[in-house]
């Protein structure tokens, strides 16, 4: 099963136009790599992942099992999670878990939908965040945001196509983050 997984599955979400556009608008956003040594992707490897390791010249270890579980170990520079805390019941433990791996002035990089209508939602997720919602989970996991964007994953004629990806060209956007520990520059990890 698994090797299905990797050879149909993941192939036919890489092909996908939605795809790699979220993979190009996430690396843009991401900018150049400030000194990194050490990279976490949370999740599964993906294209994006080898992506961002030839970007940026580092090997980015993932995460294996339940992220509303596992206890994160090992320290990084740089953490990346990509569209995941809308599939987890507890996205406080593991924004909690990634901030207790984070090196001193290590930053996360995050993407997660910003919230719409719930019969617009994905099957899969538990949480879609209005912007409200997601500064008051990075402050109770104890982040500060330094920069933040917004953009759409679907090209132009997919919002054509009928009536609810018409609204989702009103509705639907990827809501993506640069956090650091609010205690990172006085803090001594």
């Amino acid at each position: 099963m698994t090797d299905y997984f990797k050879n149909k599955i993941d192939k036919e979400y890489a092909n996908k136009p939605a795809t790699k556009i979220r993979w190009d608008k996430t690396l843009e956003f991401m900018g150049s790599g400030k000194n990194i040594k050490s990279a976490l992707d949370i999740g599964d490897r993906t294209g994006l992942t080898e992506m961002m390791e030839d970007k940026y010249g580092v090997k980015f270890d993932n995460t294996q099992g339940d992220l509303d579980k596992i206890e994160l170990k090992g320290n990084y520079d740089l953490v990346t999670s990509f569209e995941v805390l809308e599939h987890l019941f507890n996205p406080l433990f593991n924004l909690e878990q990634i901030n207790n791996v984070l090196n001193k002035n290590g930053c996360l990089i995050l993407s997660t939908p910003l919230a719409k209508p719930s019969f617009l939602w994905a099957k899969k997720h538990f949480h879609e965040m209005s912007k409200r919602s997601i500064y008051a989970l990075f402050e109770s996991a104890g982040f500060k945001i330094l920069r933040h964007g917004y953009f759409r994953v679907h090209p132009f004629l997919f919002y054509t196509s009928g009536i609810r990806p018409l609204m989702r060209l009103f509705l639907d956007k990827i809501q993506i983050y640069e956090l650091v520990d609010v205690n990172s520059l006085s803090d001594d990890r």
